[in-house]
């Protein structure tokens, strides 16, 4: 028993620095981007009709408020499992978190300084941009978005909560891992999926 506990000890700290790195580097390259010019938003959305500062200051509200909410309804879904098929969800759940978490890095890496912030319906493009054909990209419609999509299906499998459950079918809808039809992008160039590949130069 103690040693069951002691893994799931080291593996909650694990996941936690795994988590908050990513949240860093997710929160650190969003308000980086507001210094980058600004070209005309593709799509419509409420979201970038708000200044700079409304943005910012909206972000980081609905972004404590989901947490707190989190933190709230985290309560495990009674499920019974024995002590060796909980240890397998832990450990495979571990291994997705990993595999989500470098995905994110990839994909953050390849857009480099032209990371963006966007929303389901729009994208805020900088002065001049690039349709990205690399890295992730090149396989995955929406690589970073997969990313959170796997990690959350790693943090479900670890600690089946309920919260968790929601939010990974929310989140489903927004997955789609196909390539992106490019000779229609280029001709159209304003597509609901295009924003998640395209970045900018400054």
């Amino acid at each position: 028993m103690e040693a069951k506990e002691t893994f799931e000890t080291i593996t909650d700290w694990i996941t936690l620095l795994v988590m908050a790195f990513v949240l860093c580097m997710i929160y650190v390259g969003w308000l980086a981007s507001y210094r980058t010019p600004k070209a005309a938003p593709v799509g419509t959305s409420i979201w970038f009709r708000l200044p700079d500062w409304g943005q910012i200051v909206a972000g980081l509200v609905i972004s404590a408020l989901g947490a707190y909410g989190v933190y709230r309804l985290w309560t495990p879904i009674p499920i019974p499992l024995s002590p060796l098929i909980s240890l397998m969800l832990r450990v495979i759940g571990l291994v997705a978190m990993f595999s989500g978490a470098a995905l994110f890095l990839s994909a953050r890496r390849t857009l480099g300084a032209m990371y963006n912030a966007s929303t389901s319906s729009a994208v805020q493009l900088h002065a001049s941009h690039r349709l990205i054909q690399h890295g992730p990209f090149a396989f995955v419609r929406h690589p970073i978005y997969l990313s959170y999509w796997i990690i959350l299906a790693g943090l479900l499998a670890m600690y089946r909560t309920g919260v968790l459950l929601v939010i990974l079918m929310v989140a489903a809808p927004f997955v789609n891992p196909s390539v992106v039809d490019l000779p229609s992008v280029a001709k159209a160039g304003q597509q609901r999926d295009v924003p998640i590949r395209v970045v900018v130069r400054s």
